[in-house]
């Protein structure tokens, strides 16, 4: 049931990034050529847990990036954006994957965790594709897939549980460009989304330094502030990630 319900939230994806390039194609049938933006970045947060269960706070703690570094499998995060005239669509995908594992006195539990967020947005340019202000709206997908293996600590295995949630959220944002000088730009971006989840929240701020021959790329660095909370029966999950970011965004 898991795989099916995974396979059809993978296909919702799809489809909506699919939707979003055929809006930006079809939408965008005047202004300049058709222009694109590939910017692959790393987030390195510092992220605070705050678990509820039935109203009773149940544990909160801090996780390092240190700490998530010694259990990081895979990373990717990149953000996809192609527009022209006064639309664009864009998404932005973080992949991650975990392994960790945990010895007791008498067994030992390895935890496997997969975890994937995708923002699919269009954005609507009041001055133009590259102008200053973009206000935008789409989907937000949060997805978890973990599992728990418990073993004696002779290696004899007792038992394996599967445990995951998807979320679909509807999100709305904006993004505002300061233009400091002729290659320093500051650009902000600050979102909100609803829905499955029980809200996320998300501010992000980055000075770009224009580079290339064209001076048509940037060097991106940063800081990013994420909240979220996330219902699972009866246990609510909270989640405060911040921390400072890098990127190199492609344009042509």
């Amino acid at each position: 049931m898991r795989q099916v319900r995974k396979s059809i939230g993978l296909l919702a994806i799809v489809m909506a990034v699919g939707g979003l390039g055929l809006l930006s194609t079809a939408a965008a049938q005047e202004g300049d050529s058709f222009g694109w933006s590939i910017t692959p970045y790393i987030w390195a947060p510092t992220t605070g847990i705050d678990l509820t269960f039935r109203d009773t706070n149940i544990g909160a703690g801090d996780i390092s990036f240190n700490d998530l570094l010694d259990t990081l499998d895979a990373a990717f995060m990149v953000q996809v954006e192609g527009g022209k005239g006064k639309w664009s669509g864009f998404g932005d995908l973080t992949y991650l994957k975990t392994s960790d594992t945990t010895e007791r006195t008498v067994f030992t539990i390895d935890i496997d965790s997969e975890q994937i967020y995708l923002d699919a947005a269009a954005a609507y340019w009041p001055g133009g594709v590259g102008s200053p202000l973009s206000l935008f709206g789409g989907l937000r997908f949060s997805g978890f897939d973990e599992t728990y293996r418990f073993s004696l600590n002779n290696g004899t295995p007792v038992s394996e549980t599967p445990s995951g949630e998807d979320y679909y959220d509807a999100l709305f944002g904006l993004r505002y460009r300061f233009d400091m000088s002729e290659r320093w730009q500051l650009l902000t971006h600050g979102d909100f989304s609803f829905g499955d989840s029980e809200g996320t929240f998300l501010l992000r701020a980055n000075f770009g330094y224009i580079v290339g021959k064209r001076q048509q790329n940037r060097i991106l660095f940063g800081y990013q502030y994420k909240s979220a909370e996330y219902r699972e029966g009866d246990l609510i999950k909270d989640f405060t990630m911040h921390g400072p970011m890098a990127g190199f965004d492609f344009r042509f």
